[in-house]
């Protein structure tokens, strides 16, 4: 995949084949893709997809994030061009995205529109938030997702504000895209210049000898730096670390609090620092300073980052006495897969982790991707082209794979490992979860359902519950995937039939999951079994079934319409509790003859 035109011919394609004959959601799945990406790239942790817009006042929101530890609203705008050839993203077309989006957070903000909305819209839920706490949001990221080119002219959009919040502009247009693709990780690059911060850069002292493969060095970072850092990449420093910060609760968390707010000179001192990892580092000639770093990751002290950021908005004048210890590993890229996830696991000391070893090469991803590309599924009926279902261990694999294929070589490729027959570790985590009855949890979004969180269990949880036991190696096997690829088959076979149905107007993802988890509940209560292998075998979601499922689908939606009142205004939020699912197991539900 060598160009952006290329890039664009395939991403239509793949829309396409997601939304069949029913055209008309193109933007809406295009959106659900691209928030997609935006989770799995670490910028936001969730989303709810709105598809809102008021032309007369200009208003327009196709989905939105809240992060709640930083005080900052994310609003997400379409860009959509359904033409066949790639489009320009010209300034004009970028400044008017932008605006509808602000315009939106500012009504909501400053006036009553929120009473003027239909309760059942998601949108609704935004606006009422924003009316809540809108003068207490500090930053308000306006994110543009594209299929177009932006403008080469375009070299950067400078912050503004808005009463008390920040807006900022990011766009993420069909170059970045694929930029990430052919960046070999499947991330958007981190290059940090601490010239920015301080013109000499900042201290190190190198650690290694002349031949280490593994360059280590020590810092001894300001706090404040630390701070922009986090305020600026968030989760997207934490992606090698499964640690999810814990606010608070813990007491690690308050010392870093206590002793910032009160003794902020012995930080140092007091707490063990981070551990990070870098693809390369800059320093100047006496190698006493580093001034550039690519690709920072930290791979320990993710709790730490946040509760230093925390800590420093309570106690800003505590800020300049604050240093955070630092040991710095540069590990080549080719090596990271290896040595990172050991660097994790011998760092997790100071709070017991019982996922570190669940990188993309713990045993378990690997079997699966082992099943992925030997297995073939069987044709579906009319075609006599075998298929696999490609398993993506590592992030970036089913691009790379295409990468350097000729166009027959990369046909005939596609042609067995169609884009709609990819998934993902978190793609499988909602699958799983959702037949294991746990739609709460998958509505907190994919990254909780792979990581899980303090009260609930992902997927992580429960594979690494299942190696355990010591006949694991034989409980997955070939017949866990081909169940795993029909529970894949009915999920995505659902979230796609339900696009068409009258009734529908949003939360279309909560509804999926919250349908299959309460069908299970109702086969199991009446001690049955389903049969996933004729699934498998079918390879598509048979007809009685989808009935069956947009029946439950349509009730749930008009049970999560009419919730009880502790649910509150943001039905969101409201899908991510266990209450909700205590709920929506007592709806009546007949099966089907």
């Amino acid at each position: 995949m060598n160009t952006e035109e290329e890039f664009h011919h395939d991403l239509m394609q793949d829309l396409l084949a997601q939304a069949g004959a029913e055209g008309d959601f193109l933007q809406s799945l295009f959106t659900e893709n691209m928030c997609d990406t935006l989770v799995d790239q670490s910028v936001i942790e969730e989303y709810t997809q709105a598809d809102y817009k008021e032309s007369t006042r200009g208003y327009r929101i196709d989905a939105w994030s809240s992060n709640d530890e930083k005080g900052t609203l994310f609003l997400i705008g379409s860009h959509f061009n359904e033409t066949k050839d790639l489009s320009s993203l010209t300034k004009t077309d970028m400044d008017k995205s932008f605006s509808r989006m602000l315009r939106f957070f500012e009504a909501c903000r400053d006036k009553n529109i929120a009473y003027e909305l239909d309760e059942s819209m998601p949108v609704t839920s935004l606006a009422w938030e924003i009316k809540d706490v809108g003068q207490r949001i500090k930053k308000v990221q306006l994110i543009l997702v594209a299929n177009a080119a932006l403008s080469k002219r375009i070299k950067e959009i400078p912050d503004s504000k808005t009463g008390d919040s920040v807006v900022s502009f990011e766009v993420w247009d069909i170059g970045r895209l694929l930029r990430i693709e052919q960046s070999g990780s499947g991330k958007d690059e981190i290059e940090i210049d601490f010239t920015e911060f301080d013109s000499k850069g900042i201290h190190c002292l190198p650690a290694y000898g002349s031949n280490e493969s593994v360059k280590s060095y020590l810092l001894a970072i300001p706090g404040t730096i630390l701070a922009d850092l986090y305020e600026k990449y968030g989760e997207r420093l934490l992606e090698q670390n499964v640690r999810t910060f814990l606010q608070f609760r813990g007491k690690v968390n308050k010392g870093i609090r206590n002793t910032i707010q009160n003794e902020p000179q012995m930080f140092f001192s007091y707490n063990n620092g981070i551990s990070a990892t870098a693809e390369e580092v800059s320093c100047n000639k006496e190698n006493s300073r580093i001034i550039k770093i690519k690709n920072l990751q930290i791979v320990n002290g993710g709790q730490t980052t946040a509760a230093v950021f925390n800590s420093l908005v309570l106690f800003p004048e505590s800020g300049e006495k604050v240093y955070v210890q630092v040991k710095l590993s540069v590990v080549e890229k080719d090596k990271v897969e290896k040595i990172v996830p050991l660097i994790s696991e011998y760092a997790n000391t100071q709070n017991k982790v019982s996922v570190s070893d669940f990188f993309s090469n713990h045993e378990f991803h690997v079997r699966v991707e082992g099943f992925s590309r030997r297995l073939w599924a069987p044709t579906v009926s009319g075609s006599t082209i075998q298929t696999h279902w490609f398993y993506e261990r590592t992030r970036g694999q089913y691009a790379n794979r295409q990468a350097n294929l000729k166009p027959s070589e990369k046909r005939a490729f596609l042609s067995q490992n169609p884009r709609s027959q990819m998934f993902t570790k978190t793609d499988l985590a909602k699958f799983i979860l959702s037949f294991e009855e746990l739609p709460h949890v998958v509505s907190k979004g994919a990254q909780k359902a792979f990581a899980g969180d303090s009260a609930n269990r992902g997927l992580v949880q429960i594979i690494t519950e299942l190696w355990k036991k010591e006949n694991t190696k034989k409980l997955i096997n070939l017949l866990w995937f081909k169940e795993a690829i029909a529970k894949a088959i009915i999920f995505r076979g659902l979230d796609k039939a339900i696009f068409r149905e009258s009734w529908y107007k949003g939360y279309k993802a909560q509804i999926v999951t919250y349908s299959i988890s309460r069908f299970m509940h109702m086969i199991r209560s009446k001690s049955k079994e389903f049969d996933f292998l004729q699934i498998w075998e079918m390879q598509q979601l048979p007809e009685e079934l989808k009935e069956q499922l947009l029946e439950i689908a349509e009730e749930i939606n008009d049970r999560l319409d009419d919730r009880p009142d502790e649910a509150g205004a943001n039905l969101g939020e409201w899908t991510k509790k266990e209450g909700c699912w205590q709920n929506i197991k007592k709806m009546p539900v007949t099966l089907n003859p």
